[in-house]
Parts: C-alpha cells; sequence; structure tokens
C-alpha cells in the first residue's frame, strides 16, 4: 500500500482545520435604560374631619351621613334624621417633584364612641390622584371627606378615630 496513513490524514486534517480557524459570529442587543430621581415625598395635614351634631330621631333603615372634600354635608336623605353645627375638612399639602402624579389611597377607619365601645366604619372620600405643580414647598394641596352609616341601633355618643389616607409616586 502505498501513501500510508499520512496520506488520508493529511485529507481529514484540511477540513477540520478549516473549522477551526473560522471566527464565531457575535451579536449585540441593546436595552433602553431609564431611572427616574425624585425628591421624597412629604406629607402633612391640617384640621380635622367634623360631621357637626346629627340627631337620630327613630330611623326605620340604614341611612348614610356624607361630607364632600368640598364641605358639603348630605344628611340621610331623609326627616329621620337633623344634621346642625359646623362641619369641616382636614386639608392635605403632599411636597416632592414638579409634575409628577401622586396616588392617594383613602383607607376605610373605625370610629369608636368611647362610651359603650360601638363603632362606625368612616369610608373617605376625595381624589384619587394629584399632580403637583412645582418642586418641594408649597407644594399642593387636597381634602378629605368622608362618610359613614348610621343603622337603627347606632348609639348615642361621640364617635371618634383617624383618617386614613396614604399617598406615593404613581
Amino acid at each position: 500500500m502505498s501513501g500510508g496513513p499520512g496520506k488520508y490524514g493529511a485529507l481529514l486534517a484540511l477540513p477540520l482545520a478549516a473549522l477551526a480557524s473560522t471566527p464565531a459570529s457575535a451579536a449585540t442587543a441593546n436595552a433602553q435604560v431609564n431611572a427616574n430621581v425624585v425628591k421624597p415625598v412629604v406629607f402633612t395635614a391640617t384640621g380635622s374631619l367634623n360631621f357637626g351634631t346629627i340627631v337620630i330621631n327613630k330611623i326605620t333603615a340604614n341611612r348614610t351621613i356624607s361630607l364632600s372634600a368640598a364641605n358639603v354635608l348630605t344628611c340621610g336623605n331623609t326627616t329621620e334624621l337633623i344634621c346642625s353645627g359646623a362641619t369641616s375638612v382636614p386639608t392635605y399639602n403632599v411636597q416632592g417633584t414638579n409634575k409628577q402624579v401622586i396616588t392617594i389611597n383613602k383607607n376605610p377607619s373605625t370610629l369608636r364612641n368611647n362610651v359603650n365601645g360601638a363603632t362606625l366604619t368612616l369610608t373617605p372620600i376625595g381624589p384619587a390622584s394629584v399632580t403637583l405643580t412645582n418642586s418641594g414647598a408649597p407644594g399642593s394641596d387636597f381634602a378629605i371627606g368622608g362618610s359613614f352609616v348610621i343603622t337603627p341601633t347606632t348609639g348615642e355618643g361621640v364617635y371618634s378615630g383617624v383618617v386614613d389616607v396614604t399617598v406615593d409616586y404613581q
């Protein structure tokens, strides 16, 4: 036999050498990067939520007392209740970064009668968000009202609690 194994080995080595010398192709992909840098939110409240005095005159069904964020009282839409006295709504101030939208979270809270332990559930009423019109002070103001239900078994006394409101950037 002429040529021996070296002849075929050289023929096999040629395609393998070609594969080894071919450079691998690289791929590149880019992704957009964003970072929204904002001032911390500063949140304060002044005033209180005051529904005035509510006289219960033998009510026959559940009645909703509502005080809007504009300080407009609705006294159950019945003659079974008489509402009188001064009302008020708290004013909230939020400060942060100009043109950012602030989400306003209003959570129900419990009003407790300190004499007999009875409770009412306060449902806050007001805006869902506010857009800041400046950076820092003076910030943006908004008001929160609320509503609760008086039942035929609601006891007399002063019911008190807190308005549960939180804010954060949207």
